[in-house]
């Protein structure tokens, strides 16, 4: 890529909206819970869907596009696509978000280079989208965390995409890119606090854009919510929990910490939600520290 030509909207955005009520707040009906089984330290950090069918990626495993075989009682991550970062000399990529075309193309975003990677959909061609977004971050006041840079991408359409810095403060960061220049714009949104998140972190770790429609997943309050966003405007509305879900004797986790939502994709029926547990065990099932794949009714 040529050097890019860098459009920066700085905007930080006190508070979102007013908070939002106990009742507004739509819990999520669970259709299956499906521990996940994979390679050794399965990890899962994003989600996406193409043709009916999920893809994941983990933040342990640096070269590999996983397919997602729902079993009747658990869920495999397959081996899709392997490849290798182009002139990447960093220890790991930490991949923390995927995305996809209607091609098959799909897009993950680097959190440790702060860069969007493409692989084609045979595998053959894996290039880097953006260079570092981290000086663009850096200059709305993202990215002041340590391990809570970027979290999750979403392709808007045209090479349009929207990735999510994580949290304290979280944000989003709007990329325009061709092969000659990359358009940014970066939102901060001071890590603002609705009744909602009381007592957690506001944040973002997962983005899915639908029929022109921007969904988030929020981590810390168990959540997922359509975001109305554009210029300065955002707004949260049409929030689903699924803190019920998580937080239930059966699928609880030994550690709160942990196993709280890290990928996020949707269908016409159905909101699909990946727990990344950090390897911690189930509460009931000690021997047990499998993720978990959340299916749940789309309200």
């Amino acid at each position: 890529m040529t050097r890019a030509t860098i459009i920066l909207v700085v905007i930080v955005v006190s508070s979102i909206q007013t908070a939002i009520a106990q009742d507004d707040i739509v819990p999520l009906k669970l259709i299956r819970a499906l521990p996940v089984e994979g390679p050794e330290n399965n990890q899962p950090s994003g989600l996406t869907i193409l043709r009916d069918t999920l893809f994941a990626v983990s933040d342990k495993h640096d070269d590999t596009i996983f397919r997602i075989e729902l079993k009747d009682d658990r869920a495999v991550f397959v081996p899709h696509l392997k490849f290798e970062a182009p002139g990447f000399l960093s220890f790991r990529l930490d991949l923390e978000g995927i995305t996809c075309d209607a091609e098959g193309n799909f897009y993950l975003v680097s959190e440790s280079s702060f860069r969007i990677l493409r692989i084609s959909a045979n595998g053959k061609h894996v290039t880097w989208m953006t260079e570092s977004l981290r000086s663009v971050g850096e200059q709305v006041g993202l990215f002041q965390t340590r391990g809570a840079y970027l979290e999750g991408i979403t392709l808007l359409g045209n090479n349009k995409f929207l990735v999510c810095a994580e949290r304290q403060p979280r944000g989003l960061i709007e990329v325009n890119t061709n092969d000659k220049s990359q358009e940014v714009k970066a939102f901060n949104y001071n890590d603002t606090r609705l009744s909602l998140l009381e007592g957690r972190k506001a944040d973002f770790t997962g983005l899915f854009w639908e029929d022109q429609e921007l969904y988030a997943l929020q981590r810390g309050a168990t959540a997922v919510c359509k975001l109305v966003y554009g210029g300065e405007k955002v707004e949260e509305r049409d929030v689903w929990s699924y803190q019920h879900i998580v937080d239930s004797e059966e699928l609880r986790y030994e550690s709160m910490e942990f196993g709280r939502g890290e990928g996020l994709c949707l269908d016409r029926k159905r909101v699909y939600v990946i727990l990344d547990n950090n390897n911690d065990p189930r509460a009931l099932y000690p021997d047990d520290r499998r993720p978990l794949l959340l299916i749940m009714e789309r309200p």
